[in-house]
């Protein structure tokens, strides 16, 4: 699966130049958070390998915390898609179907938009030979644009690949000047010379080792390494802290050297 997963991330990279100028704004102004959205023509066969090409680009499986988000996407996407959302086998609240659901970036799992249309979701329905239905994805019934609701998807097992586009979403402000980073790179207000999505400004991480964005490098942040080792580090929080496609002593270091509270 690891294997599986970065081949995938790596043969997508040369298309995402182009992929990215095909990104719409949900203006602020028009009652939109000033995110960018895209949803990409290619295909991924895990949710997690769909999570690491947007990574790639700078930005997130979408997440859709309101019904006036989830409406705006809609008219990006005509078809099913791979969203932001799965569920934490791990999670206290965990249940099938509906429970331990979370965002990838983390946010709050209040809005929902499953569907009920034919067959009530989430169901966990799966599949012959799979383990269950614990990823997100989007199903938008032909000649209703608004009709956009949601399904509990398979794993995306070799055995079972989900072979679905994805929708991808910007929202990161690393200067903190209160406008998505995204779009001030397209319009040539900040520099993106490896064209990573994220501006140059911002590159150099001054307390890598905080995984938990909680300030301050501590036995959780350990935990969380020492609990990814030898994997790729995908989940709630991103364990391979290096970039280096593994969890090993690299991340171990980082989180040892920069022990105690970040710099303010």
């Amino acid at each position: 699966m690891k294997n599986l997963i970065l081949s995938s991330v790596l043969v997508l990279i040369a298309s995402s130049t182009a992929q990215a100028q095909e990104a719409v704004q949900w203006r602020v102004e028009d009652g939109g958070n000033g995110h960018w959205y895209d949803a990409t023509s290619e295909v991924f066969p895990t949710f997690w390998s769909a999570q690491s090409y947007a990574v790639v680009l700078g930005g997130h499986l979408v997440t859709l915390t309101s019904s006036a988000e989830n409406e705006f996407v809609a008219l990006l996407a005509p078809g099913e898609f791979i969203l932001g959302g799965y569920q934490d086998l791990t999670a206290p609240d965990y249940a099938e179907p509906s429970g331990g659901w979370r965002w990838v970036t983390n946010e709050a799992w209040a809005f929902t938009a499953w569907n009920s249309y034919w067959v009530d979701e989430p169901n966990n329905g799966g599949h012959p030979g799979v383990e269950g239905e614990h990823y997100l994805m989007w199903w938008r019934f032909s000649g209703d644009p608004w009709r956009a609701r949601w399904n509990d998807g398979n794993c995306g097992l070799d055995s079972d690949p989900l072979n679905l586009p994805a929708l991808i979403e910007w929202s990161a402000d690393c200067n903190n000047d209160g406008i998505v980073d995204y779009g001030q790179i397209l319009q040539g207000q900040l520099v993106d010379a490896d064209a990573n999505g994220v501006p140059d400004v911002c590159e150099v991480d001054p307390c890598p080792g905080d995984i938990t964005n909680g300030g301050t490098v501590d036995a959780t942040d350990l935990s969380i390494v020492l609990a990814a080792w030898g994997t790729t580090g995908q989940g709630e929080f991103q364990a391979d802290i290096d970039n280096s496609g593994l969890v090993d002593g690299g991340d171990l270091a980082l989180v040892l050297g920069g022990w105690g509270p970040c710099p303010q």
